[in-house]
């Protein structure tokens, strides 16, 4: 498509959004409420536990040899309910804390003895094609598969893994299966740091104890759990200081995290693939999108005070946007010394060339399908390029050692994060309500938030051959179609 056509189409997108936005109004169509078990009854209060860690089989240099078993498992969340039957990697939630370096060669095998099929999908990773754990690869029940890859020698960040079948994705991870990655630099800048850990997840259970089956507005808008678990725990204790390095995975389907720790001030360091070129200026909060990551360095006067997650608007289709924060942890806080490199470069990235293949994503949604039969599963109608997903189609092409400039466009009326399996990107370039916008800093990012109506300019490198997914990382949207393929040759 030539620049003239694509920047008409565009722009034809945009309006379309906020035309729809403006006849639909701000209002959510009703959604009916889920009896849910009172916030009361949930165990909270607890010192925040360390995150379980994989253990590593081989005892060579540069190698990780693990296992993940998917299965069925009884979790204790509350205080007067039998366990709830969660789904979890190792009998674990969540799931164990892979820790690898720069450079290593990784084998793990996964067990799948669920009943149904399931992947491993290594979110931000660049494995190759066939090792990335794609709805092209399904693992049945009672099967198992055996991952390997070889990490670059100069990577680092927060990832994570988590299941990515053809169907069932949003089931299996609303009850648990996902897990952490750490890949570490031992020349990084902050890598002499203790570090904090924040996995953040969200659960739906019943008066019960049980977690019910995804609604209507689920489907629709993504499925939000009510209660936010924090390293899968309720409103747990935790001490913090200015010198610990924090890392932040928002592990929730479709929630999106405005934190906020009030009476202490947010420094960013890193993003999904580590750490950034700089540290940006202090804030009150930060917002991270479904499947994002961030690093970030924390400061204030020593005190106990509440972790915040802060309302947010997403523009839900079916449900109410939230109105009040919600408590996440108590926090004592100490006051130290913050870390002399973040008055200086955090890490050199070189900015890729521009892309000579242009890659156009346009996010759409049928709002006529999807509010005219309110029950049960909605049809698949979250699409990309005008097209729902098919496995089998080729939407998108690609060639080994070129730079894609990828054109993303969000012309629906919900915010929508956006994911490209394969490795990481820079975003160059954000276009929202006629403002064009550079990021402050370079930085790799794999998942990258757009609002309604929004586009977004990112550059990538595909320096490997085979089939690669993009898609909304909101999962229910993903698996309901808004989910593509590229082909790189």
């Amino acid at each position: 498509m030539q620049r003239r056509q694509f920047l008409k189409y565009s722009l034809s997108s945009v309006m379309l959004a906020g035309v729809i936005r403006t006849a639909q109004g701000d209002e959510p169509a009703p959604a009916s409420v889920p009896d849910l078990l009172a916030q009361s009854d949930f165990i909270s209060g607890n010192s925040l536990r360390d995150l379980p860690v994989l253990k590593n089989e081989s005892s060579a240099k540069g190698e990780f040899i693990g296992t993940l078993t998917a299965s069925e498992c009884q979790k204790q969340f509350t205080s007067n309910t039998p366990p709830t039957t969660c789904q979890a990697y190792n009998d674990v939630l969540p799931g164990p804390l892979i820790e690898l370096e720069a450079g290593m060669k990784v084998r793990i095998t996964f067990v799948n003895n669920l009943g149904s099929p399931s992947t491993i999908h290594w979110h931000g990773l660049p494995v190759p094609s066939d090792q990335d754990g794609g709805p092209d690869d399904p693992v049945a029940p009672g099967a198992s598969k055996i991952y390997q890859f070889q990490l670059p020698e100069r990577i680092s960040g927060s990832y994570w893994y988590h299941p990515h079948p053809l169907e069932g994705s949003a089931q299996q991870i609303a009850t648990g299966l996902a897990g952490m990655i750490i890949i570490r630099d031992p020349q990084e800048t902050l890598a002499h740091l203790k570090e904090s850990h924040w996995v953040i997840s969200d659960l739906r259970l019943d008066p019960k104890g049980a977690i019910p089956a995804h609604n209507y507005a689920d489907w629709v808008d993504g499925r939000e759990g009510e209660f936010v678990l924090l390293n899968g725990q309720y409103q747990p204790t935790l001490t913090l200081n200015s010198a610990q390095r924090v890392r932040i995975w928002n592990m929730c389907s479709a929630r999106y995290l405005n934190l906020s720790l009030p009476g202490c001030q947010i420094t960013q360091v890193g993003s999904d693939g580590g750490l950034m070129a700089k540290a940006l200026p202090a804030q009150n909060d930060i917002l991270l999108a479904p499947g994002e990551r961030m690093e970030v360095l924390i400061t204030g006067e020593s005190g106990k005070f509440t972790l915040n997650l802060l309302p947010y608007n997403r523009y839900p289709m079916m449900s109410k946007p939230p109105q009040t924060a919600q408590e996440l942890a108590q926090v004592t806080f100490e006051k130290t010394a913050a870390p002399a490199a973040l008055s200086t470069a955090l890490r050199a990235i070189e900015p890729l060339p521009e892309g000579t293949n242009v890659l156009r994503a346009v996010m759409s949604e049928k709002m006529g399908d999807i509010m005219k039969n309110k029950s049960g599963t909605p049809p698949r109608a979250f699409l990309i390029n005008g097209k729902d997903f098919n496995l089998t189609r080729m939407d998108l092409h690609s060639e080994v050692g070129k730079v894609d400039h990828w054109q993303i466009i969000n012309a629906t009326t919900m915010d929508h994060p956006f994911h490209i399996h394969g490795g990481s990107f820079q975003v160059i370039q954000r276009v929202w309500r006629g403002q064009k916008t550079t990021p402050p800093c370079l930085a790799w990012k794999d998942t990258v938030n757009l609002q309604p109506g929004e586009t977004v300019h990112v550059l990538m490198l595909q320096d490997k051959p085979g089939m690669r997914m993009f898609h909304c990382h909101i999962i229910e949207h993903e698996e309901l179609g808004m989910m593509g393929n590229l082909m790189v040759v």
